[in-house]
């Protein structure tokens, strides 16, 4: 297992290092050929209201994890609108420019939409099971590009700062950075402080008062983006300048209750993961086949210091995902391989809630079984069946 190392980090917003504590966990994680280790503590600068990692993963690490990489499975759906993206694009299209996605995971039908936007659509992948025109954003030209985003990529980014400035960099004059991140204010209602890997959770404040500072002017903000639980920021490129910041008092209120609110629906996804796994034990113990469907940071939560019975078993539509369990002694199968066992089955636990319908649709279609309500068990879902996720 490698231990993803850690070193200190000062707010980037406005340097301070008042720094609260927020948010403490820890995951394991298999990738494409290792297995991570993940410490997590999230802080809120007292000064700005900005929260992050602190200390945070070293970006020599990061970049070993994410080139370690397993791309999006072709499987399932894409986990965003693509018509949401497109609408924002249309306003800032070069149809003869230069587009370029940071991150993009496979975006060949997101980009194909962009023909007669763009003359040439380009993307920035690190991870190595990817096709990619650059590596870094270091290898693009410096003023190339009309356009250049990254969606859902910049709260995995432990330099903000640098990485802005490396956009800026290839930016024409008056280019335009289309940015998405996980929305700060709906951590409420979200399970943001399940996801590991993110090192920043932004407000339209702070990714506002950060990108100014390297040169960007807001022109555009969007709620919600084309994930449900985050939103959408349009820059242009300005010349960079450092204006003094003033204190954000209101900021720092409203993004510590927003913090701890987050907090409190993560213990109250571990409250229904005990009450689960009880119901798993009472089960196991009368013979009762369980199928457990999803292999996700929820699952690997559930399985912490928990043994599964006999008669369970785990599923997921990744094949690459077979060995994802195996340091717990427990397989991964195939939907299609276990079609008898999903028909016994007395409880189906979905761990990946953002896909629950397209489950129980093909559970319908492949096995002709339909689950009552009662026989379903939804990890991270809301009190009204919503994703948290």
């Amino acid at each position: 297992m490698i231990e993803i190392g850690l070193e200190p980090r000062v707010c980037e917003c406005c340097g301070s290092d008042d720094l609260d504590p927020v948010w403490y966990n820890q995951s394991i994680v298999k990738k494409a050929t290792s297995r991570y280790l993940f410490r997590v503590r999230v802080v809120e600068c007292r000064q700005c209201g900005f929260c992050f990692n602190s200390p945070c993963p070293t970006g020599c690490d990061l970049k070993r994890y994410y080139a370690d990489g397993l791309s999006g499975c072709k499987e399932i759906s894409l986990p965003y609108s693509i018509e949401r993206r497109i609408s924002v694009l249309e306003r800032y299209s070069a149809p003869s420019g230069v587009f370029v996605e940071i991150g993009g995971d496979c975006p060949e039908e997101f980009h194909r939409r962009l023909t007669g936007l763009f003359e040439t659509m380009q993307n920035v992948e690190v991870s190595e099971d990817i096709p990619a025109d650059y590596r870094s954003v270091e290898e693009l030209p410096t003023n190339l590009v009309d356009v250049i985003a990254h969606y859902d990529v910049l709260e995995h980014v432990p330099n903000v700062k640098d990485f802005l400035a490396k956009c800026h960099r290839v930016l024409k004059g008056g280019g335009v950075m289309v940015c998405e991140v996980p929305d700060l204010r709906l951590y409420p209602r979200t399970l943001a402080f399940n996801d590991f890997e993110h090192v920043n959770h932004f407000s339209v404040t702070t990714l506002s008062a950060i990108a100014y500072a390297c040169g960007f002017r807001l022109v555009e903000v969007g709620h919600p983006s084309s994930r449900s639980f985050g939103f959408s920021a349009v820059f242009r490129k300005d010349s960079p300048n450092c204006p003094p910041l003033a204190d954000l008092p209101f900021e720092y209120l409203n993004a510590l209750a927003c913090a701890q609110a987050g907090a409190e629906e993560m213990q109250r996804v571990f409250d229904h993961i005990k009450s689960l796994q009880e119901r798993i034990v009472e089960l196991g113990n009368r013979g009762k086949k369980i199928t457990l469907w999803g292999v996700t940071e929820l699952l690997r939560l559930f399985l912490k210091n928990y043994r599964l019975p006999d008669t369970a078993i785990v599923l997921d539509s990744d094949p690459r995902r077979k060995t994802h369990l195996e340091s717990e002694g427990i397989p991964v199968f195939l939907p299609k391989d276990c079609r008898a066992h999903i028909v016994q089955s007395k409880l189906l636990a979905v761990f990946a809630p953002r896909y629950k319908k397209e489950i129980l649709e093909w559970v319908m279609r492949e096995t002709g079984k339909s689950f009552d309500m009662a026989e379903v068990a939804v990890i991270g879902s809301g009190p009204a069946g919503e994703t948290l996720i």
